[in-house]
């Protein structure tokens, strides 16, 4: 039929792939706009994840295959064109295998911490409905992108007892700011406010206990912890002062230990006194304590993000509107039950664990600044592995890359920032390079013998 050989012939034509070039500069353009006024996850949200841009790419392809089946049948000179143009193909097949079933997240470890989530950057919703203080049950989960969903258009209703959770808004980026208040519900945590000096270092900070576990607060050379009780079980490696409050309320027991686990000091701290850590001189003071309390969040909404922005979603429960912001948690309370809701980067789990021994720093001579930098790290197995900035460790499919790490305010390494790759269609990518590489080079081999013939 005319039509479909009109239609083939315009498939294959040279005025497509100049249309399909220029496309995609145009659109690399203004995803490079958007990175550089924005960031790299909004240039990837909304231009390079785009239903658009992948619609480019599939033209793209369909005009490559349209190209070949125009030169039935080949003949030898064709070799070097062919194997380019499948070579072409092959990687953005193999680029698309990655986005679909690859794995790009991070995996954060405080020393002597033991962990087999990684973090992600897509994004879910999760509800749980509490059976009681040690146990829930999931009753919603969904994946979410606001940014090219927002819930003002597609609000998200979750059903609950005689009712909904609704999600209505989003904030793409938002400042946060917090304060701890104190609580009278059974579930919450103690909360502390300390002061920890010496005549160089003056450091106010709070920790609170959130959970069932005793919260913690890393500061280096040396951690804070806060349990409900006496009953915290130490891991040892760091010098640790472990409070908790007596029977009373109107103070707290506290016991120093040193890196060997030691016992150093043990006794009881009135609220606004001050005892000698024996940590360089520092002092360790109460301020204020809370025996239950919550973390209060705002969220003031940005016109482009920074450093510290969070992006937030807008929830109705029960005819109160609530901002949750990413990565942080909401406690609703009906009249019969009550339900704990997460927004946050959706978590996989690894099937294995990490756990960071060691961290090592080095500083170029005279300078703050990081020469390089390793983890010590265990697996079961394969035991105590080493991952620094140019030796990744790979294990079961999965590629760990030294990224980065976290300091306390004394500047002091308390932490190790490992980037987590897993990429399905790496093969198919490298082997699309190859054949673009050799297909150029057909092509030139296969030019140059044309000319010395026609000579």
């Amino acid at each position: 039929m005319k039509w479909i050989e009109t239609s083939f012939k315009f498939l294959a034509s040279l005025k497509l792939a100049v249309l399909i070039v220029v496309a995609l500069g145009i659109v690399s353009a203004w995803g490079t706009i958007v990175e550089s006024q924005y960031d790299m996850i909004t240039a990837q949200k909304i231009v390079y994840h785009s239903r658009l841009m992948y619609f480019i790419l599939s033209l793209l392809i369909v005009n490559l295959i349209a190209v070949m089946m125009d030169r039935l049948p080949w003949k030898k000179h064709h070799t070097g064109f062919v194997i380019a143009h499948i070579g072409i193909i092959t990687l953005l097949v193999g680029s698309y295998i990655t986005k679909v079933s690859g794995i790009d997240g991070t995996l954060v470890l405080d020393i002597g911490e033991t962990q087999r989530y990684v973090s992600l950057t897509d994004d879910e919703l999760v509800v749980y409905k509490l059976k009681d203080l040690e146990e829930s049950e999931k009753i919603f989960q969904k994946d979410v992108e606001f940014f090219s969903q927002p819930p003002k258009k597609n609000p998200i209703h979750i059903p609950i007892e005689n009712g909904f959770i609704d999600v209505l808004d989003f904030m793409p980026y938002a400042k946060k700011s917090f304060q701890i208040i104190e609580s009278k519900k059974i579930m919450d945590g103690p909360a502390l406010r300390f002061q920890l000096s010496n005549s160089s270092v003056n450091m106010t900070e709070w920790v609170v206990q959130l959970g069932s576990q005793p919260a913690k607060l890393n500061l280096g050379p040396a951690q804070v912890i806060l349990s409900r009780d006496a009953n915290y079980q130490t891991l040892g490696g760091q010098n640790e002062i472990i409070l908790w409050p007596d029977v009373s309320g109107t103070s707290l027991q506290y016991k120093i230990l040193n890196k060997e686990s030691v016992v150093q000091k043990k006794g009881k701290i009135g609220f606004s006194q001050e005892i000698d850590t024996g940590w360089m001189g520092l002092k360790f003071r109460t301020l204020q304590f809370f025996p239950k309390s919550k973390v209060q969040y705002e969220y003031k909404e940005l016109e482009k993000p920074n450093a510290t922005s969070v992006s937030a979603a807008k929830i109705r429960f029960q005819g109160t509107e609530y901002w949750l912001g990413l990565n942080t948690a909401i406690e609703l309370y009906s009249d019969n039950s009550v339900y704990f809701m997460t927004y946050g980067n959706r978590r996989l789990d690894l099937g294995f664990s990490l756990t960071l021994d060691k961290f090592e720093l080095e500083k170029y001579q005279g300078t703050e600044m990081a020469a390089s930098y390793k983890s010590i790290v265990t697996l079961p197995l394969l035991g105590s592995q080493e991952i620094s900035m140019n030796e990744p460790l790979k294990h079961k499919g999965y590629t760990f890359y030294q990224s980065s790490f976290q300091q306390d305010k004394m500047g002091q390494p308390v932490g190790s920032i490992l980037s987590v790759n897993k990429d399905p269609g790496r093969f198919w990518k490298y082997l699309g390079s190859l054949l673009i590489v050799i297909g150029s080079i057909m092509l030139f081999y296969f030019k140059r013998t044309q000319k010395k013939a026609s000579a």
